[in-house]
């Protein structure tokens, strides 16, 4: 190795080769170590969404769970918000379920369960949710849809259930649903604050059609029945 100008040590052919072929395979060594932290970070992040799949799917009925409602209706409701358009809710609750497994076991119950589930996604569109809220109860959100269209399809699933004779016992079950409609308007979807209120309000529509008997719906708007409470806790102060 000579010296260079100013003093410095001038790097004769060998070590200039030597250096190279060092740079080149310590090069070659991260692209592959790059490489290989690329493929495990894809699968992880697979993996991820494996489990966060997993998590929102209900394991008796294969539909999605509760969790899965909560990310859907905010994004819904945003969307109703930007395209002005209504929005509808269906709480639907099988009527005597609790009977069935009581008398035919959680077996059957399940069954029951996942042929309900199975009419209800032959009734739900594309850009609709469905989900099995808990217990016998499903929830369905019906995407740019107003009373007419929410009640239409309420009856069509109830039409469906007392069509279906629910197999696996002698005899064969017969079950109707109870079903409850909630409805949040376009005109009010600016100035609602909680999506929520379209689930609430259809549970309680729900719990009044269950007092008609089995196989009854009952229709609320979300609007009318908060400017009720809003004024019923005025009148309480």
């Amino acid at each position: 190795m000579g010296e260079g100008e100013g003093g410095g040590k001038k790097l004769d052919f060998d070590e200039k080769s030597f250096l190279f072929e060092w740079l080149v395979e310590n090069n070659k060594t991260l692209t592959r170590k790059n490489k290989e932290l690329l493929v495990e970070n894809l699968k992880f992040r697979s993996r991820v969404e494996e489990l966060e799949k997993i998590s929102f799917i209900d394991p008796t009925t294969g539909l999605y769970n509760r969790w899965y409602l909560q990310p859907r209706l905010v994004e819904e409701f945003s969307r109703a918000r930007r395209g002005d358009f209504s929005l509808s809710c269906l709480f639907i609750d099988i009527d005597g379920f609790k009977a069935v497994n009581d008398r035919h076991g959680h077996f059957i119950g399940d069954k029951v369960l996942r042929d309900a589930a199975l009419l209800l996604r032959g009734q739900t569109r594309k850009e609709d949710v469905l989900v099995r809220f808990g217990g016998d109860e499903f929830v369905m959100l019906l995407s740019s849809s107003g009373q007419r269209a929410a009640r239409a399809a309420a009856e069509r699933i109830l039409g469906r259930f007392q069509a279906h004779a629910f197999t696996g016992v002698e005899p064969q079950l017969a079950l109707s649903v109870s079903i409850g409609v909630s409805t949040l308007r376009k005109e009010h979807i600016a100035e609602t604050r909680d999506p929520w209120e379209i689930v609430w309000t259809a549970d309680g529509a729900m719990h009044l059609a269950r007092q008609k008997g089995p196989g009854g719906i009952h229709w609320l708007n979300c609007h009318s029945t908060r400017e009720r409470a809003e004024s019923g806790e005025r009148a309480a102060s």
